[in-house]
């Protein structure tokens, strides 16, 4: 079997478990996170942030809350609502964008600045949230059961790697391939896929920029926020570091889950 799926209820039980049968068993194929309270933190969460961020100051890697904003700019939202999301946001990308003409750019950047087949620009997050917005406040309920079998619409589903620009790269070229969202019962789930997955720098932010993203979306929509599921079809740890430290830090994450000081 090359599937294994860890079902947990905050995004540290998940990505934890994960790891512990990563460092076991090496790289994995198609390693799967169901996660039922993506948003929960707790003491646990707030303890294993605090434990990761200071091993990647040391490593010299960026911290969590670094990673997840290139998945979603929360800082912006948070201050600014939706208007900093999509249009303080893309400016200051580019801005930024200016210093690494050569780097493949952010998620968050193509979430809402997409060109279409017309060269026309478009914010394919805010048709999303549009879209999921008139379907739960105008549709019957019947009409949104109906619609809500054919969910693989566009509006639903945001591709992020883009083939024209993506395709000739072999490393450095963006992981998150696709996020699919479903409205159902009112409530917003989130499916993300990743062609490639490091659980040892990556996935804790990862984790936390797609929670962002979804309650981002679900409180636009107007919707409670449902289960996040994150399929790594390959996944691996960052040999850089050694094993000992990470194998600590485990321990420790496991030491406040469990209650011991």
């Amino acid at each position: 079997m090359t599937t294994k799926v860890f079902c947990a209820e905050t995004r540290v039980e998940a990505w934890s478990a994960a790891t512990e049968y990563l460092l076991a068993n090496g790289d994995a194929l198609n390693v799967i996170l169901d996660i039922s309270s993506p948003v929960v933190e707790g003491e646990v969460g707030r303890a294993a942030r605090k434990m990761l961020d200071a091993l990647y100051l040391k490593e010299k890697q960026l911290p969590l809350h670094s990673v997840a904003e290139t998945i979603f700019p929360a800082w912006e939202y948070l201050h600014r609502g939706k208007r900093g999301v999509y249009t303080r946001y893309p400016g200051e990308y580019r801005v930024l964008k200016k210093g690494s003409p050569l780097q493949w750019g952010t998620y968050a950047y193509r979430l809402i600045s997409r060109t279409d087949a017309a060269g026309n620009e478009t914010n394919p997050l805010d048709l999303l949230v549009a879209k999921m917005r008139r379907i739960r406040t105008e549709g019957s309920i019947k009409y949104r059961s109906c619609y809500e079998l054919g969910l693989a619409e566009e509006s639903y589903e945001l591709p992020l790697y883009a083939n024209a620009s993506d395709g000739r790269r072999l490393r450095g070229a963006p992981c998150l391939m696709h996020l699919s969202f479903k409205l159902v019962d009112d409530i917003v789930h989130l499916t993300a896929l990743y062609r490639s997955h490091d659980y040892r720098y990556k996935v804790p932010g990862n984790l936390l920029g797609l929670a962002r993203l979804q309650a981002f979306v679900a409180h636009e929509v107007g919707a409670e926020m449902g289960s996040l599921v994150v399929h790594s079809t390959l996944a691996f740890l960052d040999p850089a570091g050694g094993k000992s430290p990470f194998k600590k830090l485990l321990s420790d994450v496991a030491k406040v889950q469990h209650g011991r000081k």
